[in-house]
């Protein structure tokens, strides 16, 4: 939990510069991911961690990472929201409503195809990206050896 904000900031940072980070970890990666979405949207922990599953099935923090995310989500969460916005401006992306899109129905909204999620993306803005976050993230880990994953 003491790195979230640096590890978020990070993040952040390469996703604003059109760039792609790589979150490895043997145990905490998943973890940090689910940080970083918790403080780009309103989500809880719970409702980001079924959303990457969608797209990354065995992501399973153990109970000691769950429990800081619990403690993160909330004030924590809004906190570091708020200082990415005081340094780095207004979102460009549409983190949000990309990740609601990932959820079961009845959680956040319809669940979405393949084709769906594929045209969620952020709004245009110099070099970014235009593939959704956590399409990238599945994309990344996909090119992992198996040996690593």
């Amino acid at each position: 939990k003491r790195h979230f904000k640096e590890c978020i900031s990070f993040i952040h940072q390469c996703r604003l510069h059109g760039g792609n980070c790589l979150v490895h970890c043997l145990a905490g990666s998943t973890t940090v991911v689910v940080a970083y979405v918790m403080a780009v949207t309103e989500l809880s922990s719970q409702e980001v961690l079924d959303a990457i599953r969608t797209v990354r099935p065995v992501a399973n923090p153990n109970p000691g990472f769950r429990q800081q995310l619990t403690e993160f989500g909330g004030v924590a969460a809004r906190k570091v929201r708020r200082q990415l916005k005081q340094r780095y401006g207004t979102s460009p992306f549409n983190d949000e409503e990309e990740i609601k899109a990932l959820l079961p129905v009845g959680r956040a909204g319809p669940a979405r195809t393949e084709g769906a999620r594929q045209g969620l993306v952020p709004r245009a803005r110099d070099r970014r990206s235009t593939t959704p976050f956590l399409l990238r993230v599945k994309r990344t880990f996909s090119c992992i050896p198996t040996c690593l994953k």
